[in-house]
């Protein structure tokens, strides 16, 4: 799979069942680059070496007529913040803080399960010729980004598409593919990215 494995949207079912603080309004439009395939690779690079960012993620279809909304702060070197329709749950390292109730519990996670949302784009990932797509220029709410459509593994009926600013990082990632023979879509939303305001406090 080319995006966090769904491992990661397992463990949000979980919790549900219990340098620029902003990218710029910039004009004009995104340049083409020389290599699309490129160019996708170096903004995962990118964005895995942020020191912070928020993210917000809908989820459609992983079920029939599901859709599920939830919000992450990440600040370097381990902290997540995930805000879910159960609360709001703080992540340090490989130890998920759930409250409920008033108490707090402590869960211990697979190790690195959420670094998977450091990279955009799999390590292992195969972007061979014919495999990303440059769309060209796309306005994303007054921000100038560029598109680029990759398409996953064959017979895997995944793609992915990436709206890139004009720093070469990603201010929108959309994922279509199936789970369970049930189409899905996640749309992940970036903003804050390098934000050194943005906090994550102790649980």
């Amino acid at each position: 799979m080319l995006l966090p494995r769904l491992a990661l949207l397992a463990f949000a079912s979980a919790l549900l069942l219990p340098a620029c603080s902003r990218p710029p309004a910039a004009e004009g439009t995104v340049a083409a680059p020389a290599d699309p395939a490129r160019a996708v690779l170096d903004a995962s690079r990118r964005f895995a070496a942020l020191r912070a960012f928020h993210a917000e993620m809908t989820l459609h279809g992983a079920q029939p007529g599901q859709q599920v909304r939830m919000q992450m702060d990440f600040v370097a070197p381990d902290r997540y913040r995930l805000q879910t329709p159960a609360g709001t749950q703080t992540i340090i390292g490989d130890t998920a803080f759930l409250h409920r109730d008033g108490q707090t519990a402590q869960v211990p996670l697979p190790a690195q399960l959420l670094q998977q949302w450091r990279s955009p784009l799999p390590a292992e990932a195969d972007l061979g010729a014919g495999t990303v797509e440059d769309r060209g220029p796309v306005p994303l709410e007054g921000i100038a980004t560029r598109a680029y459509r990759v398409q996953g593994p064959q017979g895997s009926g995944e793609t992915l598409q990436y709206w890139l600013d004009a720093r070469g990082l990603p201010v929108q990632i959309q994922r279509d593919g199936f789970s369970n023979n049930q189409p899905f879509r996640i749309t992940l939303r970036y903003s804050r990215m390098d934000d050194s305001t943005l906090q994550v406090p102790d649980p």
